[in-house]
């Protein structure tokens, strides 16, 4: 690299200069187990930058192929302009060329992409959902890894549990077992969120106890990147929720979930609205702890502020109270009642499935509902308030969807 006509302004926390750049001599295995909001991502780019213009060939593995292009757009793109580096990236084949090194950009939702060349470094982005598919590793990135003495694996993600869906070992803690016993060639490093020094600690136990109120024993896993025995079942990944500016809406829903306990469980107010191209689009959060009157009324200013269509509203608790509270307020409003005839699990899977098609997306500062989609392990800890509220709104728009046949 030639500093002196490349003026390179990216900069590492130590947590990342320990990941990308004081690598142990001998190890071809750098396994890392970190928490949530940790940094890794933004790491890791602007060391692939730097590789680049070394002159290395690399890959990034991704979770899904649609992520691909956002995360070139929200973290390769900014980093490149700020050094004013050139750059091609060809989005056709997912390949971006810097110098006379380039970056091959490959997901796991399609395997059959991967095997092919090999690389200097191979970095895997969440390696806690790219490694479930155990053929992937040992079909693709092994073997790429065999094609060069000097190759390195950089392995990095929250953990997801020592067993697959099937109860066969996860091979990232396969991995993980390895580094962890100091094998030849693996190298462990472990961070928890509270290794991001650009984080605020107070926003870091603020997202532990919003955790720890919907399941416990994911605060381990999330918050301190260890592998535990007794967490699984959590319907939503990271990978699922995507981020987007918000297009013209032809429908628009208010999702509400009336507390139903005296112990100061939250009202679930969530807004997302129907785009023409199929799309829904969650809005807005106003979820709090509020009495009647409160988040009566603060329906009410989201539904006439977003010229909302209608509002659904549960009212297993409270009955005809809930639909009365918002009417006494404004009687224009259009309410929905809906009653949860089933597990709040079932009711969750075709708006789940909706996330995993690609079809939802989030606003951006959703923070706690997205918190609270990533921790809620139905059967365990208190009521999913923002979850319920959120698929109340999504179902509706996805009825209308269907009934409109706005994806045939």
């Amino acid at each position: 690299m030639d500093e002196t006509s490349l003026k390179i302004d990216l900069t590492y926390t130590p947590a990342q200069v320990e990941m990308f750049f004081n690598i142990i001599p001998g190890t071809k295995y750098q396994v890392i187990t970190k928490g949530r909001r940790f940094g890794a991502t933004r790491g890791a780019v602007h060391a692939f930058i730097e590789w680049a213009i070394e002159g290395k060939k690399l890959l990034w593995g991704d979770t899904i192929h649609s992520n691909i292009d956002r995360y070139f757009d929200r973290y390769f793109l900014p980093a490149l302009k700020q050094s004013n580096i050139s750059y091609n990236y060809q989005r056709q084949s997912k390949q971006l060329i810097i110098e006379n090194g380039y970056i091959d950009f490959r997901s796991a939702d399609r395997p059959e992409n991967w095997e092919g060349f090999g690389y200097d470094v191979i970095f895997l982005n969440e390696a806690g959902i790219i490694l479930k598919n155990k053929y992937l590793y040992t079909n693709a990135v092994l073997p790429m890894l065999m094609d060069s003495q000097t190759s390195l694996l950089v392995a990095a993600g929250v953990p997801k549990g020592k067993l697959d869906k099937n109860n066969n070992e996860h091979p990232f803690y396969t991995i993980y077992k390895a580094a962890k016993n100091k094998a030849p060639g693996y190298n462990l490093l472990e961070f928890s969120s509270y290794d991001n020094p650009l984080l605020p600690k107070e926003e870091i136990i603020e997202l532990e106890k919003e955790i720890s109120r919907m399941s416990p024993g994911m605060v381990e896993q999330e918050i301190y990147g260890r592998f535990v025995d007794s967490v699984s079942g959590v319907l939503w990944t990271a990978d699922m929720i995507r981020h987007f500016d918000i297009p013209d809406l032809k429908k628009i829903v208010i999702g509400v979930d009336p507390s139903g306990s005296k112990d100061g469980d939250e009202v679930g107010i969530i807004s997302a609205g129907l785009a023409d191209n199929g799309n829904i689009y969650v809005i807005s959060d106003r979820t709090g702890g509020y009495t009647p009157l409160q988040w009566g009324t603060i329906t009410v200013n989201e539904y006439e502020s977003l010229k909302a269509n209608n509002v659904v509203v549960e009212r297993n608790f409270g009955g005809d109270m809930v639909k009365s509270n918002i009417l006494n307020i404004n009687q224009a409003v259009r309410v929905k009642e809906v009653i949860a005839s089933r597990s709040k699990e079932v009711r969750a899977e075709p708006v789940v499935s909706l996330y995993e098609q690609g079809k939802v997306f989030h606003a951006k500062g959703l923070y706690k509902l997205e918190n609270e989609m990533l921790s809620w392990v139905p059967g365990l800890g208190k009521s999913p308030n923002r979850v319920d509220a959120l698929v109340w709104a999504v179902t509706e728009l996805m009825n209308k969807t269907i009934n409109t046949n706005i994806w045939a």
